[in-house]
């Protein structure tokens, strides 16, 4: 316990880096992991790639939203708004695709299926996924799995808002998050959503 206690900040360390997984990689394509709306960072994080020429288009991944579950005073369609906004950053409509999965549990499994087997007409073989922080790990983990049985090749890529992986636990909200992702990333392991195999 008392090595644990002096080397606490660097196995919190590891462990931010194991659960938000990132790197230098070049792939067809850059999914961009959202959920009913896109972070800013995450565009901005693909953008860059798309000029450096890292990857060839943008993936934008998104739920669908009921017309009655909008937020007040979004009435119109938020894909359109999002395509709006990408065109208002220099974006052309050839450099992104924008996919609308389904809502249904577990979300990321399903989410991951619909946009696998969407990008695979466009014969694509490798992508560098894009995902929020800590979520990353599991989102990986079901893409890949997802991936393999359509032979694209999946690389992680975390994108952080408010905290950073050198000091994630003394910032506001990094230890909720960390301990929230974990649990979830369990969930999928025990309800065999995710291979154990691939557990790495």
């Amino acid at each position: 316990m008392i090595l644990i206690f002096f080397y606490r900040e660097p196995i919190l360390r590891h462990a931010g880096r194991f659960m938000a997984p990132q790197g230098d990689y070049i792939a067809d394509v850059a999914i961009l992991e959202g959920n009913d709306f896109i972070d800013r960072n995450l565009v901005l994080a693909g953008k860059n790639l798309l000029l450096s020429g890292k990857v060839k288009r943008l993936v934008v991944v998104l739920f669908r939203i009921a017309p009655s579950h909008r937020p007040f005073a979004l009435n119109e369609d938020y894909p359109t708004l999002v395509k709006k906004e990408m065109e208002a950053m220099g974006l052309k409509e050839k450099d992104f695709k924008i996919i609308v999965t389904h809502i249904h549990s577990p979300l990321t499994l399903v989410s991951a299926k619909g946009v696998m087997d969407n990008i695979s007409k466009d014969n694509i073989k490798s992508a560098i996924l894009l995902s929020s922080g800590f979520h990353t790990r599991r989102s990986y983990l079901v893409y890949q799995h997802v991936g393999d049985s359509y032979h694209i090749q999946i690389y992680p890529s975390a994108c952080f808002n408010s905290y950073n992986l050198d000091n994630w636990w003394k910032q506001e909200g990094g230890l909720r998050d960390f301990a929230l992702e974990l649990m979830k990333l369990v969930y999928y392991l025990g309800g065999g959503y995710i291979p154990l195999k691939l557990s790495y």
